[in-house]
């Protein structure tokens, strides 16, 4: 059922979408996609994120399957968590967070998750950023600027990678 909706989803949210590359230095927002086996995993990934682009908004979501009891919600250091619990019945995203990755309105979508989850992917699809970046997806072309990274423990080579090719593209308008 997910990749049959993630095909729905992709034909409704790709035609409202402005799709353009942006320059990175004219960007002014960044919607980043992470995903991780614990809250603390989040946490360093996005301190890490932060630490790397200073000069941008940057709107980090983060996704977790299973969320500890002993994880405290108030240490986290990103905008937005969806849990397994925030899955509908065929675990796909609720309409509330697909609504709200649609009003972003983000120049530049980064998505690290390096497993292809199905939750990420709708997610990616129906965001209305400009220009999507990610990792190769199993099944469908959702992203502008693919990295082919081939395992799951490279996410901070696929945020170098996306960040240097979008310094080095340049687009004149």
């Amino acid at each position: 059922m997910s990749k049959y909706k993630l095909h729905r989803v992709l034909k409704k949210y790709q035609l409202l979408r402005n799709k353009q590359f942006v320059n990175f230095a004219d960007a002014k927002k960044i919607l980043i996609f992470i995903q991780g086996e614990s809250l603390q995993e989040l946490n360093k990934t996005s301190f890490n994120i932060k630490e790397k682009i200073t000069d941008k908004e940057i709107v980090i979501l983060g996704f977790i399957k299973k969320l500890s009891k002993k994880e405290n919600l108030d240490t986290i250091q990103f905008e937005k968590l969806i849990t397994k619990k925030d899955l509908n019945f065929w675990n796909n995203p609720k309409k509330k967070d697909i609504e709200w990755c649609f009003s972003q309105n983000s120049d530049i979508l980064i998505n690290l998750d390096l497993t292809s989850s199905n939750v990420l992917n709708i997610l990616t699809a129906t965001s209305s950023s400009k220009i999507k970046c990610g990792c190769k997806s199993k099944y469908y072309n959702i992203f502008d600027l693919i990295i082919n990274i081939t395992s799951e423990k490279e996410k901070d080579i696929l945020l170098e990678q996306i960040l240097f090719y979008l310094n080095t593209i340049q687009v004149k308008n």
